[in-house]
């Protein structure tokens, strides 16, 4: 088990440091404008939920734009890595979920051992989906302050392990 773990550190190690010696950003990423989104939930910030956007015109479609809500719901979006978003229109799509019912107990040959424990989703299901999300954002080159959107009342739904 101890084994395992250190190889996992080593190769976040060296994909770290191999993500920090890029020296250029990609030829063909298209201009970035700052884009900041706050995330509420039943009106309070949502704090550790995915942003994603996912551009509603085809130019845009490659690039990936996302982020993770802050403590005050606030998700400043990348593209690549890279601060800002190229112009368009994307919908908006959103989700979280937690896990319940983590323990550890040490096995029979004393390595300590997580057991399994149960996903559930926080967010309604529809605002993950960029089919049925009702989010949508217009990116347009000028400067804009944050977007809010509100995703309803929390859920507790479990997710399949599919």
């Amino acid at each position: 088990m101890r084994t395992i773990i250190a190889f996992v550190v080593s190769i976040c190690v060296v994909a770290f440091i191999i993500g920090c010696g890029r020296s250029s950003r990609p030829s063909d990423l298209p201009p970035l404008y700052p884009c900041a989104v706050i995330v509420t939930q039943d009106g309070q910030p949502l704090d550790g939920a995915v942003v994603d956007f996912v551009a509603v015109d085809a130019a845009n479609a490659k690039y990936q734009a996302s982020s993770v809500t802050d403590a005050n719901g606030k998700a400043v979006v990348t593209t690549y890595g890279y601060n800002g978003v190229p112009a368009g229109r994307y919908k908006v799509c959103v989700w979280k979920t937690v896990i319940e019912g983590v323990t550890q107990v040490v096995n029979n040959d004393g390595e300590l051992v997580d057991t399994m424990g149960a996903e559930y989703r926080t967010v309604e299901p529809q605002y993950s989906n960029a089919e049925t999300t009702p989010l949508e954002i217009e990116i347009t080159g000028k400067k804009m302050p944050p977007t809010s959107f509100d995703v309803g009342k929390p859920i507790k739904e479990r997710k399949s392990s599919s």
